[in-house]
């Protein structure tokens, strides 16, 4: 590739990125799209799960408390984003979750596919800055299949002008669990290895690296992590306890990933609080601010200050959740 071609793309890549970064430089987005997931983080009710209102309301509560505060909000189409965009997004850009998953009861997700319902002009009508899809990755020879399923999507992307995500989730072949840990770092590379170079605009992965309460391989892995991924990337926070994530975001940033998009580990706890909005505005406001915060920080330690102003300073990010 010549060097004015590379030149072109890193411009592309950067007016299609814009919308979704912070301020202090990088992204600090929030992800809202949990479908089962977060309906199994509700307490039952008289034995039984919530229904979709739950569901909806929440989402609508989160955004609106939490949306001014992230770069941009990932939201899904059968529980948020409907028919336009959402009103309590005000500016912050939307993030379109273009996945369908299929998830057994009790179990993490185990497939997806393109919801045919997430089409350029369904885009352009809720006014998505970019579109999400997640890809679960395991070591099974179906590299082709993975291959035109993501193509299908970046193909919506393409013809609707905004960013894609794809987001890998590397699982064991088979079932089960990992032989070790080495092998469940080397497959969160490996994913990356195969799935990145596919034409994303961002990619989206797990913490390179991490162990519970241990973030010593972390920096080392997303350097490499860095070296393989051809376009900029996040981190996600589901497997990392919560209490972890910060300094786990703070050392994948120092080894070269942009920021992240995550959710549980900002407002997990607060679904089954008695009263989710004002955790919400008490625990997860918090939490997204010093998350964001920590970006900038680390973004500036790399020399790499990049977006549209000065980086927040932590009493600047206090500030912000009273007012």
């Amino acid at each position: 590739m010549s060097r004015s071609h590379r030149t072109a793309d890193a411009s592309a890549t950067d007016e299609l990125t814009a919308p979704l970064r912070a301020a202090g430089g990088g992204f600090a987005m929030l992800a809202l799209d949990q479908r089962e997931s977060l309906r199994r983080m509700f307490p039952l009710v008289n034995e039984q799960e919530v229904g979709d209102d739950a569901l909806r309301g929440f989402k609508s509560t989160a955004g609106r408390i939490l949306a001014p505060l992230a770069s941009a909000v990932l939201l899904d189409r059968p529980y948020a984003v409907t028919h336009a965009r959402p009103e309590g997004l005000g500016a912050t850009s939307l993030i379109l979750a273009a996945d369908v998953l299929e998830q057994p009861a009790g179990q993490p997700v185990v497939a997806t596919t393109l919801d045919p319902a997430v089409t350029p002009e369904f885009i352009r009508r809720v006014g998505a800055a970019a579109v999400k899809f997640l890809v679960i990755w395991r070591p099974d020879g179906r590299r082709a299949q993975r291959a035109e399923l993501i193509g299908s999507f970046l193909a919506v992307a393409r013809a609707a002008g905004v960013a894609s995500l794809v987001e890998a989730i590397a699982e064991p072949a088979g079932g089960g669990g990992w032989a070790s840990p080495d092998a469940f770092h080397a497959a969160v590379l490996d994913a990356a290895r195969e799935i990145s170079p596919l034409g994303a605009t961002i990619y989206k992965a797990q913490v390179p690296g991490y162990l519970p309460g241990d973030f010593s391989r972390i920096r080392e892995h997303a350097e490499r992590m860095t070296d393989i991924v051809p376009v900029p990337w996040v981190v996600l926070s589901n497997g990392v306890d919560q209490s972890d994530f910060a300094p786990a975001l703070r050392n994948a940033v120092l080894g070269g990933a942009q920021g992240f998009l995550a959710g549980r580990a900002i407002w997990r706890d607060t679904v089954s609080d008695p009263d989710p909005a004002g955790a919400l505005t008490r625990l997860a406001a918090r939490r997204l601010n010093a998350l964001t915060v920590t970006v900038a920080e680390a973004l500036r330690s790399r020399g790499e200050h990049r977006g549209g102003g000065r980086a927040p300073g932590p009493d600047e990010a206090t500030e912000r959740v009273r007012d």
